[in-house]
């Protein structure tokens, strides 16, 4: 009967706990790969950020010794390709055992993690101002020199006026160094100011001109664009005022002429009860007399003639009113 020794050895690879020791160890490699590279990424994101924000970009770490010099020789050994046998220690029971082991694998992952998570600088997020800081970084402090207030002044000053030799300012705008009193665009031309001041009445060439003060005015206000305005406004009030005063008349027009209307209407009824009493003693041979009827309607008839030569009259004179205004504002308008 042969002997089954294969599962007694500890190398037996398809024993069940060598199998699940080589799951957890491919298992532990694979994280720490995982946060190897989350580190580097890590590292890779500042180093970008400190470039794009022109800093000097902080150096790649250089992996610790002493981490792998403290290292457990079975991790080494295992990195090697070989793993010692782990052994029970002189009076050490079989839950001891297991738990100093379990406690030295703990403490290994610790050491793994701190490794990852470790960060090159401990800069606080917060700056002396307040402001959060993403991503700080250790600064080196720079000595405190103490400078003299004189000479920084003094070098304030010449940079200053270095700088208005090519610099225009709000504050100088009427002139450099010069009140605001007197810009320069009041002292353009001084001679020709001076000789209009002291001659008046002359023109340029020396001619006695009486009527230059008024040209000069008129001038002046038909280049006024505000007096323009002002005259464009008072033509158009005037217009309106005309348009009212013929309306008003048209209405008191049309208001005589229903009253005569009106007029008319009951003196026919009137007349016609004197023609009914006239018929009674009508005879041909008697000589025909205006009746006061037909002596009503020729003073009728003459009103309203002279009524519609008025209205006539009238209406011609406001269209050459009219055609005036208009002819004066395209003048007007022409000008401008």
């Amino acid at each position: 009967m042969p002997l089954h020794l294969l599962g007694k050895k500890s190398w037996n690879v398809y024993n069940q706990d060598n199998i699940e020791r080589v799951r957890r160890d491919e298992n532990a490699a694979k994280a720490r790969e995982e946060a190897e590279e989350q580190r580097m990424q890590e590292l890779d994101a500042e180093r970008r950020m400190q470039i794009l924000r022109g800093e000097i970009p902080t150096p790649l770490p250089i992996e610790d010794k002493k981490d792998h010099e403290e290292e457990p020789r079975e991790r080494r050994s295992h990195k090697d390709g070989r793993e010692r046998k782990k052994r029970k220690k002189a009076g050490e029971n079989d839950t001891d055992f297991e738990m100093r082991i379990a406690a030295q694998e703990s403490q290994t992952s610790e050491n793994d993690r701190q490794i990852v998570l470790r960060k090159s600088i401990d800069a606080p997020l917060v700056d002396h101002a307040g402001h959060i800081d993403l991503f700080p970084q250790e600064r080196p402090q720079k000595p405190s020199v103490e400078k003299n207030a004189e000479a920084e002044k003094e070098k304030e000053r010449k940079k200053k006026e270095y700088e208005d030799q090519y610099t225009m300012r709000f504050s100088n705008a009427a002139g450099f160094k010069q009140g605001l009193d007197s810009p320069w665009y009041s002292k353009a031309n001084p001679e020709a100011k001076a000789i209009d001041e002291n001659n008046p009445g002359k023109d340029v060439w020396g001619n006695e001109d009486p009527r230059r003060k008024e040209r000069e005015a008129a001038r002046i206000v038909s280049n006024d664009p505000l007096a323009a305005m002002k005259l464009g406004a008072a033509q158009a009030r005037q217009v309106k005022k005309e348009r009212e005063q013929w309306r008003n008349e048209k209405e008191r027009e049309m208001k005589e002429l229903e009253a005569e209307e009106r007029s008319k209407k009951r003196r026919r009824r009137s007349d016609g009860d004197d023609l009914e009493d006239d018929l009674e003693g009508f005879d041909l041979d008697r000589p025909q007399k205006k009746s006061r009827s037909s002596r009503r309607d020729d003073s009728d008839h003459e009103r309203d003639k002279e009524s519609r030569r008025r209205h006539r009259h009238r209406r011609r004179s406001e269209r050459d009113e009219g055609d005036r205004h208009r002819s004066h504002r395209h003048r007007h308008r022409h000008r401008d």
